[in-house]
């Protein structure tokens, strides 16, 4: 994998977890209901998920294109398509009423089990990494470039809900993020078309 290939794969990575979502609505819950703790245990459950389907998804693509290597350029194909028709959503979505409920202070450990429970039955973030994945783990991806793979979406999640639960814990940092996610969602789909874009290339070399 090149830097600039890992760039666009990072700042992919980064702009899915900025985008507001229920993640997003766990973690800011946990941490003006809770405190900054309570949102930063989240962030790290949640971050773990999110490294744990990255790494099946690696696993996976690595044994089916073992067995059966003509299916890399199929897999690249509908990656693209798939990136594109996510590029296309992303800039005409609308912004999304960010309203935390109002519950009982709740334990640590509910706080470590909702940043887990929200990652780990979201069956998109499969679909999501099987598309950016596809190009990279082919017949000649080395332990590296897996490795790679796997740690980039965990560190960026994680690092983005600690950063959301320390600074976006008050109603003022929620309308500020407001006021930004259509420019979030358009700088996802942008770096969508990007990656789409070097699909395309490291497949006609």
């Amino acid at each position: 994998m090149s830097l600039v290939e890992w760039l666009t794969l990072a700042l992919v990575c980064t702009l899915g977890a900025v985008s507001p979502g229920p993640s997003l609505l766990v973690v800011i819950n946990q941490a003006l209901n809770g405190s900054r703790v309570h949102g930063v245990l989240t962030a790290i459950s949640h971050g773990a998920m999110v490294g744990g389907w990255a790494l099946l998804t690696v696993i996976g693509l690595s044994q089916l294109l073992s067995a059966l290597p003509w299916m890399e350029v199929l897999l690249t194909v509908v990656a693209v398509l798939y990136l594109l028709n996510m590029a296309r959503g992303a800039w005409q979505s609308g912004t999304m009423k960010i309203d935390p409920e109002q519950r009982a202070r709740t334990t640590y450990w509910q706080a470590i089990r909702d940043g887990a429970v929200i990652a780990t039955f979201n069956p998109k973030l499969m679909l999501f990494f099987i598309a950016i994945f596809s190009p990279f783990v082919g017949s000649n991806a080395d332990f590296a470039t897996q490795s790679l793979l796997v740690v980039t979406p965990w560190v960026t999640d994680t690092s983005w809900y600690i950063i959301v639960s320390l600074l976006l814990s008050s109603r003022k940092s929620l309308d500020l993020l407001q006021r930004y996610e259509r420019q979030v969602n358009r700088g996802m789909a942008i770096a969508l078309v990007l990656l789409a874009a070097v699909m395309v290339y490291g497949g006609l070399q």
